[in-house]
């Protein structure tokens, strides 16, 4: 246990510091977004961001995890090679569907001067470079190559920035500058990736066997990313449906702020997934237990050190300038919501050893698509009466349901259980605290400097367990 206490988050925290700073761009252009865009402009730039993530999801259709499943030490080459030869003539074909399906693409019209056609081709720029990159960026954490990725990580973030600034404040380009901006840096980072293709791919080793393999694996995780990607950006879509593009760029603000708890659990699965694959023969569950315990405590306290602090974020001036444009304010209240949100999803995470060492793969669409169809379903009925709180609420419930449905079945897969104990004493402190923040009964400061030494106290006990 002591091994993993200290190789295990060790690890993370190296490749947590490259996937954060990469995801970190949206974050950080918040401040341009809300302080130089209108919320018309803001909401469709929104909308573009979830329009990618989605179709993201069909250029990738699982075959990330199937890399991750079927990579060994002595065929890296050949996966890699087939792997790749198969992204790319799948990403051809999707490409070629979407310029021809591209209409719909014309409501952009309203704050771009670009043809539906010319948006077209961006998104499909960004798409085909975004799929090979995220493929190579697997690559280097199976080869375990950390200072590579870290590298591209802030190349992507500092570029991403720089010709932000660039096409909206300087060139005062708006919609259409955010979105040259993001068609540039994704042609980059594939070229910074660029080498390991040079040196991995060796098309004589393209293996059609391994690639029906692959598939076959990847296939159930097609429809249940398409899934998650429905619970994380239908919100938006029907915010704008049944309330306004208005409240789509409130709520995006306050989402993308309550959002850096998901990063948080990503950032951890970049580690957790290849750890517990490489255990698959030894069905360590102690261990899954007492890295669970620790994350779901971290979860907890960083949660409530955001919905605590996001005000003063929020009101943060430079030069005069608030970080985040005070017309979107009034978004910064969905933040506690969304951070429960993905602490449930977190939990999600550590209940999927099962899936992979059970192979029960096939059983992960029905957990989405149970959180799917909660997700639109609340959306539905939640929109009209509370507006963008409603889709805030609709996305806890979501996740809610899918990971007690998971957790129910691992009762009869793969039990795990975590120290309940641990895990109410950080609760404890955590909702006494933000009841009395909220409520202000007391200083303020007072109370969060007390919060910050009860837990981080606990905290460090709790690692420090062998």
């Amino acid at each position: 246990m002591g091994i993993i206490k200290n190789n295990f988050w060790s690890i993370t925290a190296v490749y947590s510091v490259g996937f954060l700073s990469l995801r970190a761009i949206s974050f950080l252009l918040l401040p341009l977004y809300t302080n130089l865009l209108s919320t018309l402009e803001a909401g469709y730039v929104f909308i573009l961001y979830t329009i990618i993530a989605f179709l993201n999801t069909l250029y990738n259709h699982g075959m990330d995890s199937s890399l991750l499943k079927y990579f060994k030490d002595n065929n890296d080459s050949k996966i890699i090679t087939t792997s790749t030869i198969y992204s790319s003539i799948w990403g051809v074909l999707l490409s070629i569907l979407i310029y021809l399906f591209s209409k719909p693409l014309i409501y952009f019209n309203e704050v771009t001067h670009y043809s539906h056609q010319q948006i077209a081709l961006f998104l499909i720029g960004i798409l085909f470079c975004d799929m090979l990159s995220s493929r190579l960026m697997t690559v280097i954490r199976l080869l375990e190559k950390p200072i590579y990725f870290l590298v591209v990580s802030f190349a992507n973030v500092l570029l991403s920035i720089y010709l932000n600034v660039w096409f909206i404040y300087n060139l005062n380009m708006g919609f259409g500058g955010a979105l040259i901006a993001l068609f540039c840096v994704s042609i980059v980072q594939l070229l910074l990736l660029a080498p390991l293709l040079v040196t991995k791919i060796k098309i004589k080793l393209f293996d059609f066997k391994l690639l029906r393999l692959m598939v076959r694996f990847s296939l159930p995780f097609l429809p249940a990313s398409i899934f998650f990607i429905m619970i994380e950006m239908a919100d938006r879509i029907m915010l704008g449906w049944l309330s306004s593009v208005n409240d789509v760029g409130l709520y995006g603000a306050g989402y993308k702020i309550g959002a850096l708890i998901l990063l948080i659990v990503k950032a951890f699965n970049l580690n957790w997934q290849p750890f517990y694959l490489k255990r698959e023969n030894q069905n360590d569950v102690m261990a899954f237990e007492a890295i669970g315990t620790k994350f779901i405590i971290l979860l907890i306290f960083f949660s409530t050190l955001l919905s605590m602090l996001w005000p003063f974020l929020f009101q943060f001036q430079i030069n005069g300038n608030y970080i985040i444009g005070n017309e979107f304010w009034a978004g910064g209240n969905i933040i506690p919501i969304i951070a429960l949100s993905y602490i449930i999803y977190g939990i999600f995470i550590l209940q999927m050893p099962s899936i992979y060492i059970k192979e029960k793969q096939s059983w992960v669409p029905y957990f989405w698509g149970i959180g799917c169809i909660i997700n639109i379903l609340s959306n539905y009925i939640l929109i009209p009466i509370y507006g963008f709180y409603g889709a805030a609420l609709s996305t806890l419930f979501a996740y809610v349901s899918m990971t007690l449905f998971l957790v129910y079945k691992n009762m009869i897969w793969m039990q795990i259980k975590y120290n309940l104990k641990d895990i109410s004493y950080i609760s404890i402190i955590s909702m006494l605290a933000l009841y009395c923040y909220f409520n202000s009964i007391g200083n303020i400061i007072f109370i969060g400097l007390m919060y910050l030494f009860a837990s981080s106290f606990r905290i460090i006990n709790i690692f420090n367990k062998t």
